[in-house]
């Protein structure tokens, strides 16, 4: 299993090396009328400078129009996205707290405007300045799903961060870009999203859970309705500066794609199979192998069964069990030292390169610490670098949020 993963990821990459090219030429002139929609759950903070960003784009503002969904919210989110010339929607519910109930009310009331296709874009997110022009190109084309490049804006701001960036970079660049491109199944991930008025039409934003764009997608792959990777697209995020900040974003993250995983990897995989549909086959195993933290486990308690077998009994089977286990990890070291390359090497990120291991280590540490809590868990907000607290509390729990 782990050889097979590991050639996965290998084949996937090589396909990218080779085929990449640069980003397509604006159209003469936009065919697409774009709403930009922004869940916000205040964001004081930060919306302010989303919004300029929004503002900036270089795409005919007869064209676009920015929509803040204010959120439940408690400080003066709507009053600055008002002031920067947002359209605001203020929603106030607080049994049905969270960013899918936010979506799920917002989205009608924003395509009445006959837009032809909505960027969901986080609060705290930044796109490309040419962005929509790459969106209409691929809206013109025919694409009705379409999901950015999500970067990590400050790689260089610890060993951590440098380590979400790599991760970032391998799943864009490595994973989701030649996955798009020979046809097999590509995940939404939340931010820089793009769904056209015929898809929310077809399948409505229902879903509430914590991993909402997950499930959406399993929604949409379900229903021959294929999502494409635009990796010459990017919307860059600030990685939490710190481990307890990281840790309030990573354990949704990891709790959720866990519940994901379950909910819909064996039943897709299984659909695939009896309907003969390759792309949900792809779609069921790509729900466990996106998981970076389970992959890494994996291979580790692959090679420690290894090393145990040809400990006991160093024979011609343990030996090859063995040998195995380390070209599994000499592959994925090729993997991901190809993708600090294409990173890039200055000298700051070197030195965050040889701190990687720990930071790794770190990490998968603080997702088993996740995964064995017990019971019900309160879920908040991910404080974002302004933030002098550690963010507002979500009432879902594990239970809540399945």
């Amino acid at each position: 299993m782990a050889a097979s993963i590991c050639a996965y990821h290998l084949v996937l990459a090589a396909v990218a090396l080779l085929t990449y090219r640069s980003g397509a030429v604006k159209n003469a002139s936009p065919s697409s009328r774009l709403a930009i929609v922004i869940p916000a759950h205040n964001e004081e903070t930060t919306i302010r400078d989303t919004l300029r960003c929004c503002a900036e784009l270089d795409y005919p503002t007869e064209k676009y129009r920015v929509y803040v969904i204010a959120d439940n919210c408690s400080d003066r989110t709507a009053e600055i996205a008002a002031s920067e010339g947002a359209a605001c929607l203020v929603r106030a519910d607080e049994q049905r707290r969270g960013k899918g109930y936010a979506l799920e009310w917002a989205l009608p009331q924003v395509m009445r405007e006959s837009h032809d296709a909505v960027v969901i874009l986080d609060a705290d997110c930044r796109l490309d300045s040419d962005a929509l022009w790459k969106f209409d190109r691929r809206l013109a084309a025919g694409s009705r799903a379409l999901q950015a490049s999500v970067v990590i804006a400050n790689p260089e701001h610890n060993a951590l961060s440098y380590v979400l960036a790599l991760a970032n970079l391998l799943e864009n660049d490595f994973f989701y870009a030649p996955k798009s491109a020979l046809g097999m199944a590509v995940y939404l991930q939340g931010t820089g999203m793009v769904l056209s008025r015929e898809t929310l039409l077809r399948y409505p934003w229902k879903v509430h859970t914590i991993t909402e764009d997950a499930d959406y997608s399993c929604q949409l792959l379900s229903g021959e309705e294929r999502i494409e990777f635009a990796r010459n697209v990017r919307v860059y995020s600030d990685s939490p500066p710190s481990r307890a900040q990281l840790r309030v974003q990573r354990s949704r993250w990891i709790v959720g794609g866990t519940q994901s995983a379950r909910r819909h990897g064996w039943r897709l995989f299984w659909q695939g199979l009896v309907q003969r549909r390759p792309l949900l086959i792809d779609a069921g195993l790509t729900t466990w192998i996106v998981s970076r933290p389970l992959i890494i486990a994996q291979w580790l308690t692959t090679l420690a069964l290894a090393v145990v077998c040809y400990y006991y009994s160093p024979d011609l089977w343990s030996s090859t069990l063995l040998g195995c286990s380390l070209a599994v990890g000499a592959g994925y070291a090729v993997y991901v030292g190809a993708g600090a390359a294409c990173l890039g090497g200055t000298p700051r990120r070197v030195g965050l390169l040889f701190q990687a291991p720990a930071a790794v280590l770190g990490y998968l540490w603080m997702a088993l610490g996740v995964c064995v809590q017990r019971g019900p868990v309160v879920w908040r907000r991910t404080p974002r670098r302004h933030d002098t607290g550690q963010g507002e509390e979500y009432a879902s729990t594990r239970e809540a949020a399945g």
